[in-house]
């Protein structure tokens, strides 16, 4: 199956309503997150919730969490963006 022309009819569809649906993005770092960040936020208002317990030491967490704090900050969405 082909996950992009899914998501290509999705936002069809979504774009054809007029509405602007809400949608959780899980985020384990701001490389990983930038593009469908990039993809969706002209069609979505988006919440990331940062999770990674992978990262070690704690102080490494925290540093990649920043990032994607900052990325966030700076992206210029078109719709609303936030972290958790």
């Amino acid at each position: 199956m082909n996950y992009n022309k899914v998501m290509e009819e999705e936002i069809s569809k979504i774009v054809a309503e007029g509405k602007t649906p809400s949608v959780l993005l899980h985020s384990c770092c701001a490389p990983c997150s930038s593009h469908v960040i990039a993809t969706l936020t002209p069609y979505f208002d988006i919440t990331i919730l940062y999770c990674n317990p992978n990262i070690e030491p704690y102080e490494e967490y925290e540093k990649r969490k920043q990032e994607e704090i900052r990325f966030i900050n700076e992206f210029p969405n078109q719709n609303k963006l936030t972290i958790m």
